[in-house]
């Protein structure tokens, strides 16, 4: 597959000619096909009534696009709002009692902790792997589990400094204690190429709305397909019986809840939502997920070369394997500095952790990490001028 043209595909993303936009951690400005799903979806609904706008067999076509670009099977595949619900299924559907425990991480998202919280009051202890310098290697996860771990739940990108967990050794460690492994997975999808089949995890969520070019309010859950039917909750529809005539890919009803991990998902799906990952999946297939993680890898490399040429810190760590698209900067009140750069720059930058977080996408460039460092090194030496 030839190079792709990453001048023309910046072209796909109107903001990007008016702002520089380094914050595809928290949202990603929408590519032209995002803006082409939603008006085909609206002119189907106008004109057909709906006919294929609320057609269960383009949510079951969606259902295989992402697994295919995902690395997993559409039987794996439920879709969800977001990462948030996704973690919250997982975190009500194992049978746990008390006296067991649950491995999480000091560097977890909010939303990773109090999916979780419930199970305190049941008699279930919450562990925390404890970061190494912004880094959580295999033996900060191994310290907290022992004979009563049944699940370990961890981002597989950082939010705050871009960090990325060993997975494939975090899921071994996993098998060989006999407890699953939940994984927050949303910023990696888009970015890193690893099939999710190839993670070591049981349940990985994630939201539709970064990189995935989806909308808010849209994402899937993968549901590792020998665990499918073993996950129980109240809210949860029971599996399909083995061998029975509805124990197939679901084309028919949006209301067939079948022996597949659409078993997750309840009532009417988004239809929108979906046809717009569905109009992502197709746009990130074409560029090829290799060269997008091959881009993201050489703008990183290029931003921590030049936070180090200002003389500045940064908590990233400076190996890829250990990294993703995710690069902090150390500085005194991030926030103030992060307004100031929207503001006089029109440079779009966010604060976690108290470190100003640079993110990027292949859309971005190596002019975006100049202006964005030179502005961040001017602001910080008082010697800033307004944007013109």
């Amino acid at each position: 597959m030839n190079t792709p043209d990453w001048a023309a595909l910046r072209r796909e993303f109107p903001t990007l000619a008016q702002w520089t936009y380094l914050d595809v951690a928290r949202k990603t400005p929408p590519p032209r096909c995002q803006e082409q799903a939603m008006q085909a979806y609206c002119r189907d609904v106008y004109d057909n009534a709906g006919a294929d706008a609320w057609s269960a067999t383009n949510v079951a076509d969606t259902r295989i696009a992402m697994a295919q670009l995902l690395g997993a099977k559409p039987t794996e595949i439920a879709f969800t709002k977001n990462t948030t619900e996704g973690l919250n299924i997982a975190a009500h559907a194992f049978d746990l009692k008390a006296g067991d425990n649950i491995v999480l991480t000091d560097m977890e998202h909010v939303a990773n902790i109090w999916v979780w919280k419930h199970w305190e009051s049941k008699g279930v202890e919450i562990r925390f792997a404890q970061n190494r310098n912004g880094c959580l290697p295999l033996e900060a996860f191994v310290e907290k589990m022992d004979a009563s771990t049944r699940v370990v739940s961890t981002a597989y990108i950082t939010y705050g400094n871009g960090y990325r967990v060993n997975l494939p050794a975090l899921g071994a460690a996993c098998r060989e204690r006999g407890c699953r492994l939940v994984v927050d997975g949303v910023q990696a999808a888009g970015i890193l190429a690893a099939p999710l089949s190839e993670l070591g995890a049981d349940i990985i969520a994630i939201g539709g709305h970064k990189n995935l070019f989806g909308l808010t309010g849209s994402g899937l859950m993968y549901c590792r397909e020998e665990l499918v039917d073993e996950l129980k909750a109240p809210f949860l529809k029971a599996p399909v019986a083995k061998g029975s005539a509805t124990a197939r890919a679901h084309v028919n009803s949006q209301f067939d809840y079948v022996r597949t991990a659409h078993r997750f998902e309840g009532g009417n799906p988004n239809f929108l939502g979906i046809r717009v990952l569905r109009s992502g999946a197709e746009f990130i297939q074409a560029i090829g997920l290799r060269h997008i993680e091959n881009r993201v890898r050489q703008l990183t490399t290029t931003c921590l070369e030049l936070i180090k040429a200002a003389g500045l810190k940064t908590l990233t760590p400076q190996s890829w394997e250990a990294r993703a698209h995710i690069v902090n900067v150390m500085v005194p009140d991030a926030a103030g500095l992060m307004e100031r750069l929207r503001e006089k720059h029109r440079i779009v930058a966010n604060v976690k952790d108290d470190a100003l977080r640079l993110s990027m996408s292949f859309f971005n460039n190596e002019e975006d990490l100049e202006r964005a460092i030179n502005a961040i090194k001017n602001e910080l030496s008082g010697k800033s001028s307004a944007a013109a």
